[in-house]
């Protein structure tokens, strides 16, 4: 997992509960908390830090990772905005995420994991993703594609059809948006 993800979990616990409530849930975890961006950590590093961040602020897993996913995407847009500002449309957008997005990631790290994203059918106001991931974070995955669709201005809601937390072997995110 990049340090950017790592370094963006800090930067949201320490904003929404303070800087001593990260650093009491480093060292929880006995994590040292010392990322750089571009590096690649152990993703029970992450695996973790949600699970005590859950505990500590009594919230279920899912939740907290979709939340962690909105709020991700805003970091991600940061450093790379690119990827979301060359695409005139939410749903233009997350047709590239796997097509362009995450092939661009390879190329700057051929020991990058991203996800594999496939678009299974597309309308004009949606789009069915297959998401497969050892990591099984199609939670962050919601979350994200929420960020990215505040990005956009648009309004969206994001269900799965099937997901590998409850056996299957992959995840299906429909993504709809509103009005």
């Amino acid at each position: 997992m990049k340090g950017a993800v790592f370094i963006a979990l800090g930067d949201m616990v320490s904003e929404a509960h303070g800087l001593n409530t990260w650093l009491s849930l480093l060292d929880e975890v006995c994590d040292d908390g010392v990322y750089t961006a571009t590096m690649n950590y152990d993703d029970e590093r992450l695996y973790r830090l949600v699970e005590a961040i859950c505990s500590r602020l009594k919230v279920d897993a899912s939740d907290a990772l979709k939340s962690f996913g909105e709020y991700l995407f805003a970091a991600l847009h940061k450093s790379a905005p690119i990827f979301a500002d060359s695409k005139t449309t939410f749903l233009d957008f997350v047709e590239s995420i796997g097509s362009v997005i995450h092939i661009e990631v390879y190329k700057l790290d051929e020991k990058a994991r991203p996800p594999k994203i496939t678009v299974l059918e597309r309308t004009e106001n949606s789009a069915d993703l297959r998401y497969e991931s050892d990591r099984k974070l199609c939670y962050l995955a919601e979350g994200l594609l929420k960020g990215a669709a505040g990005h956009y201005g648009v309004e969206v809601s994001v269900s799965q059809t099937q997901c590998m937390h409850e056996g299957a072997d992959s995840c299906v995110l429909r993504i709809t948006q509103n009005g």
